[in-house]
C-alpha cells in the first residue's frame, strides 16, 4: 500500500509520526510526503513530493490529512483524521466535500459525523482514535522538570493560546501573565503556528530564566512537565486532559466543565491561586470528558486507522458512496495553495 501524507501546517507532523513509525514496523506500506503553506519549508525525512507530476507518478492507495483540505483530483482514498480533539470553533463539522474517510478520535466525534454521513452520503466514518495521541505515556511530573533544569517544587505553567483573532486570548491576557513574572512560576508559552508575528514579538520581552516561548512543533513534550495549563478556544486542551491537571480557560465556548473558565483578565491571578490549592477540583468532569473525545490510551490508534484504510481499500464501499460536490472555489483555493 502506498500512503500519502499531505500537510499544511507544522503541527500536523506530530499527528502523522506516530502512523510512520507503525508503519515502519510493518511489511508492505510505503509513505511519501506533500508539504504546502506553512508546512513547505520543513525539513522532513523520507521521501518528499513536490508536484502534481510526482503526485500522479507515485500514484497513493490513500492520502492522509490532518487537516480540513486536500487536492481533489489527486490519486487515492482521501482520509481526514483531524488536527484536534474537540469543537471548539465554528465549522468543526462542516463538511467539505473532499474526504472519503474521517477517522474520529472518540464517540463524541463519532456520532456527529455518522448523522452527517447519513445526511451526505458521500463519505465514510471510522472510530479509530487520534494517532498523535499514540506516544503518551504517564510520566512522573517531578522527573520531567529535573530533565530541563528546573525546580521539581516550582510550579510549571503552560501557556498556548490559538491563533484565531476571534477567540485568541494573547493579546487579552498580556498585561495579566506580565504581573505574574515574579521568579515564582515557571512559564512556557507555545504560540500557534499562525499567531500574529507582533503578538509573539510582545511576549519574547518577558523572556527570562522563568519564561520561555518553545518553538518545538509538538507540544506534548512540554505538557509531560506542566501542572497547569492556560489557554482559551484552543484543542490543546483535550490533549492535556491526559495528564488529568487543571485547565484554565479564558472564554472558552464548549465543554466549560474540564476547568476553570474566566471572562476577565484580571481573573487569571485568582485562577491560577485556585488551581493550584485545589488541583483536583476539575479532576471527575476531565476524565468524563476524555472518556467522551478520546478514550483510547492503548497506543493503537495508528494501527487502527491502517487498519481500517486496508479494510476499505478491500471492499466495495466506495463504490457505494454518492458523489462529492462540486466545490468549486474550494477546489480552487486548494490548486493554488500547491502551486504556491
Amino acid at each position: 500500500m502506498r500512503l500519502l501524507f499531505f500537510i499544511t501546517q507544522p503541527y500536523s507532523i506530530p499527528i502523522l509520526n506516530p502512523i510512520e513509525d507503525y508503519c515502519d514496523k510493518i511489511s508492505g506500506v510505503n509513505i511519501a510526503w506533500f508539504k504546502a503553506g506553512t508546512a513547505k519549508s520543513l525539513e522532513i525525512n523520507g521521501l518528499t513530493l513536490k508536484s502534481d507530476d510526482e503526485v500522479f507518478s507515485y500514484d497513493p492507495d490513500a492520502i492522509i490529512v490532518p487537516g480540513n483540505v486536500v487536492p481533489h483530483y489527486w490519486p487515492g482514498v482521501k482520509v481526514q483524521i483531524f488536527h484536534g480533539l474537540c469543537e471548539e470553533k465554528k465549522g468543526h463539522y462542516d463538511i467539505t466535500g473532499f474526504f472519503d474517510l474521517y477517522c474520529t478520535p472518540g464517540p463524541q466525534m463519532t456520532e456527529k459525523f455518522q448523522e452527517l454521513s447519513s445526511k451526505h452520503k458521500n463519505f465514510i466514518v471510522k472510530e479509530t482514535g487520534w494517532p498523535k495521541l499514540d506516544n503518551f505515556k504517564q510520566e512522573i511530573i517531578s522527573a520531567q522538570k529535573i530533565k530541563r533544569g528546573i525546580d521539581p517544587t516550582q510550579k510549571v505553567i503552560l501557556y498556548a493560546p490559538t491563533f484565531s483573532p476571534k477567540y485568541k486570548s494573547s493579546i487579552e491576557l498580556y498585561d495579566s501573565i506580565k504581573e505574574l513574572q515574579n521568579g515564582i512560576y515557571h512559564w512556557f508559552v507555545k504560540f500557534h503556528d499562525l499567531e500574529d508575528k507582533s503578538v509573539v514579538e510582545k511576549y519574547k520581552t518577558l523572556e527570562s530564566e522563568f519564561f520561555h516561548i518553545i518553538n518545538d512543533i509538538d507540544i506534548l513534550n512540554y505538557m509531560y512537565l506542566s501542572d497547569i495549563l492556560i489557554t482559551d478556544t484552543s484543542s490543546v486542551a483535550y490533549e492535556f486532559l491526559l495528564f488529568d491537571r487543571p485547565i484554565i480557560t479564558y472564554k472558552a465556548e464548549t465543554r466549560l466543565e474540564k476547568g476553570i473558565n474566566i471572562l476577565e483578565p484580571d481573573f487569571l491571578i485568582g485562577a491560577l491561586i485556585r488551581s493550584i490549592e485545589d488541583p483536583e477540583e476539575f479532576s471527575q468532569s476531565r476524565k468524563e470528558i476524555l472518556n467522551d473525545i478520546h478514550p483510547y490510551l492503548d497506543g493503537e490508534s495508528s494501527r487502527r486507522v491502517i487498519e481500517t484504510i486496508y479494510e476499505l481499500l478491500g471492499s466495495s464501499d466506495l463504490k457505494n458512496l454518492k458523489s462529492k460536490p462540486r466545490n468549486w472555489f474550494r477546489k480552487r483555493q486548494i490548486r493554488k495553495l500547491i502551486l504556491s
